[in-house]
């Protein structure tokens, strides 16, 4: 007769298990706040989209991609807070006042600087989360905006274009 102990097999697909589930959770799952929302306007096939300098008469409930310029030709309310080199691309999206005054998020498909300018001045976020491994959404930050209009500046993007969205937090 054969006396096996079962805590060493047990051990081992205990293991396994939590490995697996450590390899489900999609990077898109580890922002600071939920962005279903973004990744859902982001996956969209009808995205509009815009040339950098475009002035939006409200602010969209959907993404929006921006056809960007080269660093070294792109236009911005204020020279943005962060260099970006030369071989990088940005650009800007001027939008109107909010609804109401409050807390809104700027979220980019792309690594980039994101300012965000209101009244001539810049507007500094009070939060901000990324994540590298989420494809097509790649950060967010939140800015409490005046019922105002305002910029959104992107820069030291890598690519000719970037999808934004902005909205309340869900």
């Amino acid at each position: 007769m054969y006396h096996l102990s079962l805590a060493p097999l047990v051990g081992a697909v205990m293991l396994c298990a939590g490995q697996a589930a450590a390899q489900d959770l999609s990077g898109c799952e580890k922002f600071a706040w939920p962005l279903a929302r973004e990744r859902a306007w982001f996956a969209a096939p009808s995205k509009q989209s815009v040339a950098s300098g475009t002035s939006l008469d409200k602010v969209p409930i959907a993404a929006v991609t921006v056809t960007l310029e080269p660093a070294s030709r792109a236009k911005f309310a204020l020279p943005p807070e962060r260099a970006a080199s030369a071989d990088k691309y940005g650009g800007s999206v001027s939008l109107s006042a909010p609804d109401r005054p409050g807390l809104y998020q700027v979220t980019a498909s792309e690594d980039a600087w994101i300012d965000v300018v209101q009244d001539g001045r810049f507007v500094k976020s009070v939060g901000s989360t990324g994540q590298r491994d989420c494809p097509g959404l790649r950060k967010s930050l939140r800015f409490d905006l005046r019922q105002a209009p305002f910029v959104i500046q992107v820069s030291g993007v890598a690519s000719e274009t970037i999808t934004l969205a902005v909205g309340s937090p869900e």
